[in-house]
């Protein structure tokens, strides 16, 4: 098949972000069996990977993005818009240009803003269902407050709403996702599909150092400084306490100047900035930790600690999609004393740390499988184009 598809992010190896990686690696499976024609944004530098890609699609369309949105620049907001419009813009021009048997859009903005021509049999992935971290937060919210949460919610069902509703099929990355999806638009066909872990890994072996905790992150995000302030400042004194030596290693670009202050001064925190292998520190860690303090898609470092062996330590939110069995594949805790303690049981327990860091690689394997991956997309795939009736 001749197949489009439409990004807001440039895939490529080594992509800082899991959005960009995720769709990497799908693009890698489907060209193995089709035709592709990717339209997509582009960050400043990303510009050296356009021969590469070009060498593995059957063609490449790109518009700039103008560089990571703001949430509190209003200028960098209608730049963002702007980037959108272009990118709609320009898949509309791909579309109209050749003939394609089908079309995959990546990420809810990106089908709010671009409606596929009627005869084009598209597939939309929500790589998080947005509206339900934006429902949970109007639900916990009190006093003024409420009103701001409930006037967000509110924008962001129209938004997704008016996104899934102009595709045949939309695929979540959880049964999570696809729950809420389905109650909350319920006249849209979803599917699942299961990222595996480790997708970029090479299989390098172990090489744990002892007391190693590892958080990683995008950190110009602010949600991941959030997580990160919560563990460095609310568990790590209480895990220092117990092992004096134990070391949190913070993997992620990005981090503002002011935080990377505050932190670099408690003590055992350790800042590396951005990281190009990955693997090699999760191959390092004794325990993976994962404070998730609001639910959202699948967290994907997790599975990719998973994959290197690690034992991991999240909370309910972090293992809401990813479903492990709490106590046996995972730990699980909420509060900042039971996430000390949790990691402090397994980085003085080797038999332990083995034993969970087994069952969680085990649960990855019976439930993340790419071969699950391409069963789905092909389904998926065959029933878009099939006629009606």
């Amino acid at each position: 098949m001749k197949i489009l598809f439409v990004s807001p992010f440039l895939p490529y190896p080594g992509v800082p972000h899991a959005g960009g990686k995720l769709l990497d690696y799908l693009l890698s499976l489907v060209v193995r069996r089709h035709s592709v024609h990717l339209v997509s944004r582009y960050y400043p530098g990303e510009e050296r990977h356009f021969t590469d890609l070009r060498g593995k699609l059957s063609g490449l369309d790109v518009v700039p993005a103008d560089g990571p949105v703001e949430s509190s620049n209003l200028g960098s907001i209608l730049s963002t818009v702007r980037s959108y419009v272009r990118l709609a813009r320009q898949a509309d021009i791909a579309a109209h240009r050749e003939r394609f048997d089908l079309c995959q859009v990546e990420n809810t903005q990106t089908g709010y803003f671009w409606d596929p021509p009627p005869d084009l049999p598209a597939a939309l992935t929500c790589t998080d269902i947005i509206a339900k971290p934006a429902y949970r937060r109007y639900e916990v919210s009190q006093g003024l407050k409420r009103v701001a949460t409930f006037a967000a919610w509110k924008m962001k069902y129209a938004v997704e709403r008016r996104a899934v509703s102009r595709y045949g099929t939309v695929f979540t990355l959880s049964d999570e996702d696809r729950e809420w999806a389905n109650r909350l638009y319920p006249e849209v066909r979803i599917r699942v599909l299961y990222y595996p872990g480790g997708i970029d890994h090479a299989g390098l072996p172990r090489q744990e150092i002892p007391g190693r905790v590892l958080f990683v992150g995008a950190l110009q995000r602010p949600l991941n400084i959030q997580y990160l302030r919560f563990l460095a400042e609310k568990v790590w004194p209480d895990v220092r306490r117990e092992i004096p030596d134990a070391e949190l290693l913070v993997v992620g670009g990005g981090l503002p100047e002011k935080e990377q202050e505050l932190l670099s001064g408690i003590p055992g925190v350790r800042l590396t900035g951005f990281v190009e292998n990955l693997e090699l520190e999760y191959k390092s860690a004794s325990v993976f930790a994962a404070p998730i303090l609001s639910g959202g898609g699948v967290i994907v470092k997790i599975l990719d600690a998973m994959a290197a062996g690690v034992p991991v330590v999240t909370t309910s939110f972090g293992n809401e999609v990813i479903r492990a069995e709490a106590g046996k594949d995972i730990l699980v805790a909420d509060s900042p004393e039971d996430f000390s303690r949790a990691l402090v049981m397994l980085l003085k327990d080797p038999e332990m740390r083995n034993v969970v860091a087994e069952r969680g690689h085990r649960h990855l394997a019976a439930n993340f499988s790419e071969e699950r991956l391409i069963r789905t997309l092909d389904a998926a795939y065959q029933e878009l184009i099939r006629p009606a009736g």
